[in-house]
């Protein structure tokens, strides 16, 4: 599935595996020089942490394998240049990515770095300075009270840090991720097992890699919090509607395949007077002021398509033939079968609209491209016992895109033949 947005450019494969080489060449030697500056100044900082973290009044902290000690020195520059770089990193990104990203995507993404980073900062900055040195402390405390001398290896102190930071981390992009993307609609109810699959997926993976071995026994309270309160976190997005009105309500069409049908009520520029009343229940419906006209409109709408599973997108106010031809090439590759109730040609029949929302519950129950003659007869008998004052009169489409010579009742409703 390639969705090609009007804005975007149609570019051959290699032009972006080109464009991943030279914005990958660039972070990792930035990343290097900054590894090596860091290198120079690195005992001071590591310094700084460790006396941080010491527990112990005296001198309490050893180092029992110094070749450990020269990786942990290498480490640590290796991070602090991650975080130097992570401007740079953020840029490149953002920048390769933005091309295979719908436009509410690309925000969440944007917004979700710039929060995750502030965030990461401010959580390293307690964890290293007030949370650690009181577990550490805590500790030391315990060893006194049971006679024992305190001796601690400063790599594994250090080494417990890192991998405390790295949690944090991943745990916190999880949540944050839930938020923004949740905030922006990108996460709702129809979306939230997918989302569910990447974040916890990729999150719970990254975290059993990087469990330290002597740390084993903790990796599933680990997991088990992490998705507890992620869950918890996100628990109003998870279950939210999405921003797209109603929802789309999983059936089985007249040959047996699922479907999902979206209303995609277009005000054709404020010529459809049934704009603001295409409420079904079991669709969910997507409001633009002129699919033909707006290329942000038609973004938005290929967006609740792609979030929402859409099968069937059936427009309100024509037939759908006006629509740009990306557009349709576009609901073509996403497999999406494309309706029009041509709403506004009912005006060529009748001076008023009294009952907006019935015209269109009956253009959709009786439309001809979603059911079949014998369904479409047992809709429409089910929408007059349900609303006994109307009459219902059968036009042939061409007769339809035709001014009436004889006006309609205002209690007669319109569906189109199969002719």
């Amino acid at each position: 599935m390639a969705v090609l947005l009007e804005q975007d450019l149609q570019r051959p494969v290699q032009v972006h595996l080109n464009e991943l080489t030279w914005r990958t060449t660039v972070v990792f030697a930035t990343v290097s020089l900054f590894t090596l500056a860091w290198s120079v100044m690195v005992d001071d900082v590591l310094d700084i942490v460790l006396q941080n973290l010491k527990p112990c009044p005296g001198e309490c902290l050893n180092v029992y394998d110094p070749a450990q000690w020269s990786a942990v020195r290498w480490l640590t520059s290796l991070l602090l240049a991650v975080l130097s770089s992570l401007p740079l990193i953020a840029f490149h990104v953002l920048q390769f990515s933005k091309p295979g990203l719908l436009p509410g995507e690309y925000r969440a993404l944007r917004t979700w770095m710039l929060a995750l980073a502030v965030g990461l900062v401010g959580i390293v900055y307690m964890l290293v300075n007030y949370w650690l040195p009181a577990l550490y402390a805590a500790g030391f405390t315990q060893h006194n009270n049971a006679g024992l001398a305190a001796q601690y290896s400063a790599i594994d102190m250090l080494l417990v840090a890192a991998f405390c930071v790295w949690a944090i981390m991943v745990v916190m992009s999880t949540w944050t991720a839930l938020v923004v993307m949740g905030r922006l609609g990108v996460v709702n109810r129809t979306t939230a097992d997918v989302w569910r699959l990447r974040l916890y997926g990729v999150g719970s993976l990254l975290l059993a890699l990087s469990t330290p071995d002597h740390a084993q026994p903790l990796l599933l309270p680990l997991l088990a919090t992490y998705w507890t309160s992620s869950e918890l976190i996100g628990q109003r997005w998870l279950k939210a509607q999405p921003l797209a009105q109603g929802y789309a309500v999983e059936r089985l069409d007249r040959e047996g395949r699922r479907q999902r049908i979206a209303l995609v009520d277009c005000s054709c520029e404020g010529a459809n007077a049934h704009h603001g009343n295409a409420n079904v229940e079991g669709c969910s419906t997507v409001l633009v002021d002129g699919i033909c006209t707006s290329s942000s409109a038609r973004t938005s709408v290929l967006e609740h398509l792609i979030q929402a599973s859409i099968t069937d997108a059936v427009i309100t106010g024509c037939d759908g033939k006006p629509c740009p031809k990306p557009f349709t090439e576009n609901i073509d590759r996403l497999g999406i079968r494309l309706h029009g109730l041509n709403l506004m040609a009912i005006q060529n029949h009748r001076v008023t609209n009294p009952t907006p929302n019935l015209d269109v519950r009956v253009g959709l129950n009786t439309l001809p491209s979603l059911f079949t003659e014998s369904a479409r007869q047992q809709n429409l008998a089910k929408l007059i016992e349900e609303n006994q004052y109307i009459k219902a009169v059968e036009v042939e489409g061409r007769e339809l895109n035709h001014w009436s010579s004889n006006y309609l009742d205002i209690d007669h409703v319109l569906y189109p033949s199969t002719q």
